[in-house]
Formats: structure tokens, sequence, C-alpha cells
């Protein structure tokens, strides 16, 4: 991160696998990802200052990170962590292949 900015934190949920960058100006900040740490419900959580976060998610309110409810903020960790497990069947489309049940047409090759 480049600079801190002085706001009340959010707490950010991200279903990216690698996470994502939010950079405003010079600002920039790495959210944590699916191969986070600690995940809940498919969610890396990351705090952010709410005054990044807001200027962020308004220049990209039309993206399919937060239409598609990839990346969402709440005001506190409880909040963030509820609604990842709410969402946990929501799907990023960069998710592994089950070898066990692979692509429509795809035969699974044998030993």
């Amino acid at each position: 991160m480049s600079e801190t900015r002085s706001s009340n934190p959010v707490t950010i949920g991200c279903k990216l696998p690698n996470g994502l960058v939010l950079k405003i100006g010079e600002t920039k900040l790495i959210l944590k990802g699916a191969n986070s740490s600690r995940v809940v419900g498919g969610y890396g959580l990351t705090s952010v200052p709410s005054d990044l976060w807001e200027a962020w998610s308004k220049a990209y309110a039309e993206s399919p990170f937060i239409k598609k409810n990839l990346v969402f903020a709440q005001t506190t960790v409880a909040k963030a962590e509820s609604q990842a497990t709410e969402q946990s069947e929501v799907k990023s489309g960069l998710e592994p292949l089950d070898p066990n049940k692979p692509a429509p047409g795809i035969v699974k090759a044998e030993k």
C-alpha cells in the first residue's frame, strides 16, 4: 500500500482467487482473495479505509466484480463474515475444475 488514508475502515470480501488491487490516484491497496490464509464462504477479508472503498466502488460501480457480488463491503468484520457465508454459492467463474466432473463433452481418461 503506498499510503494510508484516515477514515473509518470497512471490511471488504473478495472472492477472486488472487485478490484484487484497488487503485485510486496514487493510492493502492491489495485485497485478500480466495487464496488467503483465512477464508469465509470463499471470500478473503481485508480491512480498507472507507474513503478508498467509496471512491473505488463509485469509479467501478458497473464492474462485474461488484455486480456479481465478487467484491463487497460491510461496516464490521462480523457483518462481512455473515454476508460471505450467505453468498458462499456465488461463483466467480475462476474456480478450479473438478476432475471427477469434467466439462460437458469431456470424458475422464482411463488409468
